[in-house]
């Protein structure tokens, strides 16, 4: 915590002044200051306990699943969320690109493995720092609600905060605070310490669920909650304005342990109508009197296919069953007349198909 810390308020190193300048407020990164200050009321009691059988739910509908499964489901709500992070003058990719044929793989991959390596806050201070001060003037301009810290001091409060996370982790056995409602505090200080990054809340996000999983309470696996955070941003940046200005983390809290609840039941609902939704295009495809045996057996593996990349091209099932472009678009078309399947474009050539149910149940979440 910055020497003389107020709420609104810093110490200047260089003049040796107290000012008033919330745009250059630092940031109280000690969180182990902040314990004294949660009051556990009633509400945080009810989502705590909402929370903690969620995640039994959640780790009982895992169990049921394959490997396979488990990864398909964790790559889609990997996509979902990259997709709300990757904004352009505040538009979002194209739903197509971003799910179908014309998504790059390695793209994806990449942009995963950045996303698992920043989980480690040691990686965040290595590799972001510079750019952390390139674009203070911009951010701050644009982003004064947001309070952030002062670049020259971005690799202190990482340091601090690395400490204070494997503190708490090897003293966890003490309970010193609800791992729930540390990791609340955590996601605080990741929003507040590195507003710099268009994908900050993405990697804050997924910063915060690798912890928690390190804490063996989750599961290893993706959930939706940047998502839900820019969906309610107004509000998010409403509470952290009031830890802000008037130290208030409790309200805070609510609303982090609101946006966990949501984003573990999302989690639990996606993939029981992903399995539901699977189950009965199985059944439709089974009961079928116009499609042979054979054929039948080249569209299960095609509608494992369409589960893990729900909008696709005809080439894509020619590759993968090694069949020719008429088989391919026969079998699509037999897709078509069970209303498994739709074309997504008006095109005659190159044309573009989405799984319906699965589609439906991404757009959803």
């Amino acid at each position: 915590m910055g020497r003389g810390f107020q709420a609104g308020w810093y110490y200047n190193e260089y003049t040796g002044m107290k000012e008033r300048l919330y745009l250059n407020c630092y940031t109280p990164v000690n969180i182990d200051k902040w314990f004294d200050r949660i009051q556990l009321t009633s509400e945080m009691k009810i989502l705590l306990l909402k929370i903690y059988r969620k995640i039994g739910n959640l780790e009982g509908i895992c169990e049921l699943l394959d490997k396979e499964e488990l990864e398909n489901t964790d790559e889609l709500i990997d996509r979902r969320n990259l997709m709300c992070s990757w904004t352009d003058e505040n538009q979002l990719p194209d739903f197509a690109y971003f799910f179908g044929y014309e998504s790059d793989n390695d793209l994806i991959l990449e942009e995963r493995q950045k996303i698992q390596a920043l989980s480690d806050l040691r990686m965040l201070r290595r590799q972001h720092r510079e750019k952390f001060i390139i674009r203070r003037q911009t951010i701050s301009a644009l982003r004064k609600e947001w309070n952030p810290t002062a670049p020259h001091r971005i690799e202190n409060c990482l340091d601090d905060l690395i400490r204070i996370t494997l503190e708490y982790q090897s003293g966890l056995k003490k309970e010193p605070l609800n791992p729930i409602l540390f990791s609340g505090l955590l996601y605080y200080q990741l929003l507040t310490v590195v507003p710099y990054d268009m994908n900050n809340i993405l990697y804050s996000s997924y910063a915060v669920a690798k912890y928690l999983q390190e804490l063996k309470l989750l599961l290893k696996m993706s959930f939706p909650l940047s998502k839900l955070i820019h969906d309610n941003m107004n509000e998010c940046d409403d509470r952290m304005a009031e830890v802000r200005q008037a130290c208030n983390m409790n309200q805070w809290l609510l609303f982090y342990l609101d946006m966990l609840d949501k984003a573990f039941n999302t989690e639990y609902n996606f993939i029981k109508e992903k399995r539901c939704s699977l189950e009965k295009s199985l059944d439709m495809l089974n009961k079928a009197k116009n499609v042979s045996d054979h054929m039948k057996e080249r569209m299960k593996r095609e509608l494992t296919l369409m589960c893990k990349k729900p909008v696709f091209r005809i080439e894509e099932f020619m590759n993968d069953c090694d069949i020719t472009h008429s088989t391919a678009t026969k079998m699509v078309n037999l897709f078509i007349e069970l209303n498994l399947v739709r074309q997504v474009n008006h095109k005659q050539r190159y044309r573009v198909y989405e799984y319906i149910p699965l589609v439906e149940c991404i757009r959803r979440i």
